[in-house]
């Protein structure tokens, strides 16, 4: 089927008017008086149970990029810590010995009104194979500026504690 030239002019601008459109950027969201608001409740997502158990699973936590060193070294300190309380091992990042890997991030949001941190550790196999997904948050101090000013000690160790007890029950199960 053919156009006619009014055709392709109303094409071609219809087509122009959608990229213009696209291009807009969105305001980002305003949340208000009071604290950020909450995703909902620490999850886990599993995609079975953990095919290794046992005193013989050892986990290896990959290095987190982008987090202050400080808050870094305490989560570091803080697994370590939990792991041993229950019984779980931790090796260095790229142990040969490691049953599990475990990768993820910490990022922090909010402002004035409060702050969030945020975690999400995924777990997989020495071949990447994906197993097991541990998401939660910790709730900070408002502040203006950069957000990792509102997170303190005491939200990153919460996280920690979730992080093993969480790991530790799906080893365990």
């Amino acid at each position: 089927m053919r156009m006619s030239g009014r055709g392709l002019a109303f094409a071609g601008v219809s087509l122009a008017a959608l990229l213009l459109t696209a291009c807009q950027s969105m305001p980002a969201p305003k949340f208000g008086p009071g604290p950020p608001p909450l995703m909902g409740a620490k999850k886990t997502r599993t995609l079975g149970p953990a095919p290794i158990k046992g005193a013989d699973v050892r986990f290896s936590f990959a290095t987190l990029n982008g987090v202050p060193a400080d808050m870094r070294f305490a989560l570091q300190d803080d697994l370590k810590k939990y792991a041993a309380s229950r019984q779980l091992v931790l090796v260095d990042a790229g142990d040969p010995t490691a049953v599990y890997d475990v990768s993820g991030y910490l990022s922090a949001v909010g402002g004035d009104a409060g702050t969030l941190l945020v975690y999400v550790w995924d777990v997989t196999d020495p071949r990447g194979t994906p197993l097991y997904r541990i998401s939660g948050q910790e709730t900070g101090a408002g502040v203006s500026g950069d957000p990792w000013q509102g997170i303190q000690e005491d939200a990153i160790d919460a996280a920690a504690r979730d992080t093993i007890d969480k790991l530790a029950d799906w080893v365990r199960s």
